[in-house]
């Protein structure tokens, strides 16, 4: 009987060989190999990339769950079988990209999104790649493979030696991205009611409540890394008209944003303690965004943190009462310097 790998390094090794058997027959010149996928949001795994002899773009497969599964609720041999199949149906469904075309940007910007990412975290991978920062998130590059109608699987980040090869500037980046956002793969700022009710068909139906137009979900079609399209230029002016006003941004995820209308009345401190908890219970760390809660002013267009915008409020506000002050205060001087009017003498009455 053959004896389960105990280590990581050591089930790698052994699904390797396997896989490469296994394939063979299937894709004649297949290599396998193992291979340490460095992330963002500390994603980072061992996996197993296939090549192909013909210059196709190679799929790697992440390790780590499958490790997981023989050590708790499959034998080695099921693992290596549900590996196999995973792998056949990767090489048979995937775009037929080839070598060339990774070299060919104006074929690739096409697929080009922006991504935000905190920057918390994200240091070491930040200085590689070109990125713009907006408060405490980061704004990068990935291109969507075969998009817009892809699931977002096949993509890369731009790194900095990537956009060096395609010999553009970061600015041409931020300007190709931003028009890709428009044209192909667009992003949407749609009320939660109406999102929620095209994820259950049930309800198609069944009598409706009124919809609570104050919380808004704001993706892009793909449903991938929709997060980004609050770098996008047009997205404070058409989120701003749609919220008819000021509005807070809760970040969900890396893959969307929900908006809610400020009513003037709401803490903020409630919602990012809101946000705080979800993200450490519902959402996985390399999906998660910021425990921040945003802020966009209307008026002044400005997008910040929620802590930012209510001291900017409280400065105004202590700077009103200080304009007040002053005024009166002037005006009391004015009144004190002004001279005053002498009463005409009361005249006597005539004695007969």
């Amino acid at each position: 009987m053959r004896t389960e790998p105990v280590t990581m390094n050591d089930f790698a090794d052994a699904v390797r060989n396997d896989l490469q058997k296994n394939l063979e027959g299937i894709f004649p010149g297949i290599t396998v190999s193992v291979q340490q996928v460095d992330k963002i949001q500390g994603g980072s795994y061992l996996g197993l990339r296939i090549d192909r002899e013909d210059g196709l773009a190679s799929p790697v497969l992440n390790l780590e769950q499958p490790f997981e599964d023989m050590k708790t609720v499959r034998p080695y041999e099921r693992v290596v079988s549900d590996i196999t199949r995973q792998a056949e149906a990767v090489l048979r469904d995937m775009p037929q990209i080839t070598l060339k075309d990774v070299n060919e940007y104006d074929r690739l910007k096409e697929g080009l999104i922006m991504q935000v990412i905190p920057v918390k975290g994200n240091e070491e991978r930040l200085a590689d790649m070109p990125h713009r920062q907006m408060e405490d998130m980061a704004v990068v590059y990935r291109v969507m493979m075969n998009a817009p109608h892809h699931s977002g699987e096949m993509s890369f980040l731009v790194t900095n030696s990537i956009m060096q090869g395609y010999g553009i500037t970061p600015e041409q980046l931020y300007e190709d991205a931003s028009f890709n956002m428009s044209q192909n793969i667009q992003y949407s700022i749609r009320p939660l009611f109406n999102v929620l009710a095209d994820m259950n068909p049930v309800f198609a139906d069944e009598p409706m409540p009124e919809p609570d137009n104050t919380l808004f979900v704001c993706t892009n079609e793909m449903g991938v890394y929709g997060a980004g399209a609050v770098a996008h230029p047009e997205f404070m002016e058409e989120a701003c008209k749609k919220m008819q006003g000021n509005f807070f941004v809760l970040p969900s995820s890396i893959h969307e944003v929900l908006l809610l209308k400020d009513d003037g009345h709401t803490d903020y401190h409630a919602l990012q303690d809101m946000v705080t908890a979800i993200n450490a219970t519902e959402v996985q760390p390399k999906d998660r965004l910021t425990d921040n809660v945003y802020h966009v002013d209307a008026v002044e267009r400005v997008f910040e943190t929620a802590k930012h915008f209510n001291e900017r409020q409280m400065e105004k506000d202590m700077g009103k009462c200080s304009v007040l002050k002053d005024l009166a205060a002037g005006r009391q001087k004015a009144q004190e310097r002004a001279p005053r009017q002498r009463s005409a003498p009361e005249r006597g009455g005539a004695v007969l």
